[in-house]
């Protein structure tokens, strides 16, 4: 395994993931939060757990990155569309879990599903892009 392709791949993942979460859920998904907030966090507590967010989605990216490695065989975009759609309907399934045991809301459940859904096809698109991009 190349090192510096995969950190260099990885790295690009998460620079995506956290301006996407950052904007859909931060824009997109602020006034149901709001709608909702009493499952949530107060907001000025927020900030406090930020470094938890951010170890999260590094951890994620890491190993999103490695499982990808795993079975890559450099048939370019395709196969990251593939592998992302395939990842983003397998992260639904726990918040369908999350559905069933915590009072959400069923378009907060959707919207996470269809929202993660398109996130992360687009984060293995990233991914084959940047890693076949980093070949020699």
């Amino acid at each position: 395994m190349n090192t510096k392709r995969l950190v260099m791949a990885s790295s690009s993942v998460f620079l995506f993931i956290f301006f996407y979460e950052w904007i859909f859920h931060g824009v997109v998904l602020k006034e149901t939060y709001l709608q909702t907030a009493n499952l949530w966090r107060p907001e000025s507590d927020m900030g406090s757990y930020f470094i938890w967010l951010t170890l999260g989605q590094i951890l994620f990216s890491i190993i999103f990155s490695l499982f990808f490695l795993r079975g890559y065989e450099n048939a370019g975009l395709a196969e990251g569309i593939k592998y992302g759609a395939m990842m983003g309907v397998f992260f639904c399934a726990p918040n369908l879990i999350f559905y069933a045991v915590q009072p959400l809301p069923g378009i907060l459940m959707a919207q996470w599903c269809f929202g993660g859904l398109i996130e992360i096809t687009l984060a293995g698109a990233i991914l084959a892009s940047v890693y076949r991009l980093n070949e020699t």
